[in-house]
C-alpha cells in the first residue's frame, strides 16, 4: 500500500517539475517577444517541444540516480515526437533551428546513455544551462534576416548563471558518484557570481534597486527552504519557483 502512494506522489511532481522547467526555458525570451518578429509563430511549437524534453529529461535524471537508464523504445518514441515538432518549428523559421535543437537532442541522449556519467560532469551543467538560459530564449528573439551578434547574449548572462546554480544543486540531487561536496561548492560560485553580476548592473544604472532587494529575499527563502526541507523533491520544487521568481523579476 505504501508503494502505490509513493508512487502516486511521483505524478504530481513530475507535471509540476515539467512545467516549471519548460517556464524557466522560455521566459526570458517570452518577455522579449514583442522585439522578435518570428516568435509568437513558433512559441506554440516551442512549448511543446520543451514539454516533452523536459519529461523525459527529468525521467532519465532519476533513473540514473537508481544505476538504470530509460529503455530504447520509450526514449523513441520521443525522438519520433521530437522529430515532428523540430521540422514544425523549421518550417516557420530556418533550417538553423533545426541544427540547434538537433544539437539540444544529442545533448540529451548523452543523458540516457549508459555509457558516460554525464549528469556528475561540469558538462552537463554548462550544456543545460546555455540550452535553457540562452538558446531558447534566443530562438524566440532573434529577427529576420539573421544578422546575429554575440552582444545578443548579454540579456541572457543572468538567466544562464541562474539557471547554472539551480543545475548543479539539482545534479548534487542526482549524483550517482555522490559529488555533492564538488557540487555544493560549484553552486556557491554561481551564487557569488549572481550576485556580482546584480550589484556591478546596479552600480550602472543597468538594474533597478528594488529587483536586487527582492531577489536578495527571494535567494535567502529559498536557501532556507532549501535547506530545511529533507525531501529532495521538494527541495527541487523550492529550486524551480526561485528561479521562475527571480526571472520574472530581473526581465519584467
Amino acid at each position: 500500500m505504501n508503494t502505490n502512494k509513493n508512487s502516486l506522489s511521483i505524478l504530481p511532481f513530475l507535471i509540476f517539475t515539467t512545467l516549471t522547467q519548460t517556464l524557466i526555458s522560455l521566459l526570458p525570451g517570452m518577455l522579449f517577444l514583442r522585439n522578435s518578429s518570428r516568435g509568437p509563430a513558433i512559441l506554440t511549437y516551442m512549448v511543446l517541444y520543451l514539454l516533452i524534453s523536459d519529461f523525459f529529461h527529468l525521467i532519465g535524471k532519476s533513473t540514473y540516480k537508481k544505476g538504470s537508464f530509460i529503455s530504447l523504445p520509450v526514449y523513441g518514441v520521443k525522438l519520433i515526437i521530437s522529430t515532428i515538432l523540430i521540422f514544425l518549428i523549421a518550417q516557420q523559421t530556418a533550417y538553423q533551428f533545426a541544427v540547434i535543437l538537433v544539437a539540444y537532442e544529442l545533448f540529451q541522449l548523452l543523458i540516457f546513455s549508459k555509457q558516460f556519467f554525464y549528469i556528475d560532469s561540469i558538462l552537463y551543467s554548462l550544456l543545460n544551462a546555455f540550452f535553457k538560459g540562452i538558446v531558447f530564449n534566443q530562438l524566440l528573439t532573434i529577427n529576420y534576416p539573421f544578422d546575429y551578434q554575440f552582444s545578443l547574449i548579454k540579456p541572457f548572462i543572468f538567466s544562464f548563471v541562474l539557471i547554472l546554480f539551480i543545475t548543479i544543486l539539482t545534479q548534487g540531487m542526482y549524483s550517482f558518484l555522490k559529488r555533492h561536496g564538488w557540487f555544493l561548492f560549484l553552486a556557491a560560485s554561481c551564487l557569488v557570481f549572481l550576485y556580482y553580476l546584480l550589484i556591478s548592473q546596479f552600480l550602472a544604472h543597468e538594474t533597478a534597486l528594488w529587483k536586487l532587494l527582492i531577489f536578495v529575499l527571494c535567494n535567502l527563502g529559498a536557501i532556507y527552504s532549501f535547506v530545511k526541507s529533507k525531501s529532495p523533491r521538494t527541495k527541487e520544487v523550492v529550486l524551480n519557483l526561485f528561479a521562475l521568481v527571480s526571472l520574472f523579476i530581473y526581465y519584467f
